[in-house]
């Protein structure tokens, strides 16, 4: 994890006490994610088996390829989504406390959640693109948490990240409470790509998966710019209404 931590504009130059920001009670410093270790077990990792497109986790074991309802009856346009993580616990706490607290130091530990993720595909992307946010709520809420991430898995990998080819362009009503239809509704034409590119296959990088709206309206105009295959990665995944 000490090798990231240049990536981390937010911890550099500043001075946290070396404490467990989750708990309060022990000792944790930068190079652990401010999150000590007793803390940092309470995660709930994603395996298989799993939906095969968009990566739900299934109860159970098997050993053949699964879809679930929810993809038998959508058209996503990306070509399958992952995610490293249940959005519940500590993970969920994390992402609400950097995104909405400016909890900035939590950076580090997420970008490290995300390191694994070289397996989970079966081929190599060309470039990472994070789902972008729309401008005013970026400016906001003064950064883009997606971009953050996507940087550390780009660095990692050793791949180009393509932060200014995708764009929000629809100002849309929070997903939070919405069904998944609902979703798709609210997120078709949200995203724009820039004029055509030479990438045929690429990796989208968010904090959070739920239904997939937001990743299959983002895959589509990708694919719209000549992006033959667009696979998802998210640290975390929320359970579909």
């Amino acid at each position: 994890m000490k090798k990231i931590l240049n990536l981390i504009e937010p911890l550099r130059g500043l001075a946290f006490p070396e404490l467990c920001q989750v708990c309060g009670e022990s000792w944790a410093g930068a190079a652990d994610g401010f999150a000590c270790r007793k803390c940092r077990t309470q995660v709930f990792k994603t395996s298989p088996p799993w939906c095969e497109q968009c990566g739900l986790p299934f109860d159970g074991t098997t050993e053949e390829s699964i879809t679930c309802k929810n993809c038998n009856e959508a058209d996503w346009q990306f070509t399958r989504a992952r995610s490293m993580m249940s959005a519940r616990g500590l993970v969920r706490e994390v992402i609400h406390r950097y995104k909405y607290n400016r909890h900035e130091f939590f950076e580090c530990l997420m970008i490290h959640w995300l390191l694994d993720c070289e397996n989970l595909f079966p081929e190599l992307p060309e470039c990472i693109i994070p789902v972008p946010l729309y401008p005013v709520k970026e400016r906001d809420r003064g950064f883009n948490q997606a971009e953050r991430l996507a940087a550390g898995v780009a660095k990692h990998m050793d791949l180009p990240m393509e932060s200014g080819r995708l764009h929000r362009v629809k100002h849309t009503e929070t997903q939070t409470n919405l069904s998944r239809k609902e979703r798709m509704v609210n997120m078709h034409g949200a995203f724009e790509a820039s004029k055509q590119m030479s990438f045929a296959r690429v990796l989208l990088v968010d904090d959070v998966m739920t239904t997939g709206a937001t990743a299959s309206a983002c895959a589509a105009a990708l694919r719209g710019v000549g992006v033959q295959n667009v696979d998802v990665l998210t640290l975390a995944r929320g359970m579909p209404v």
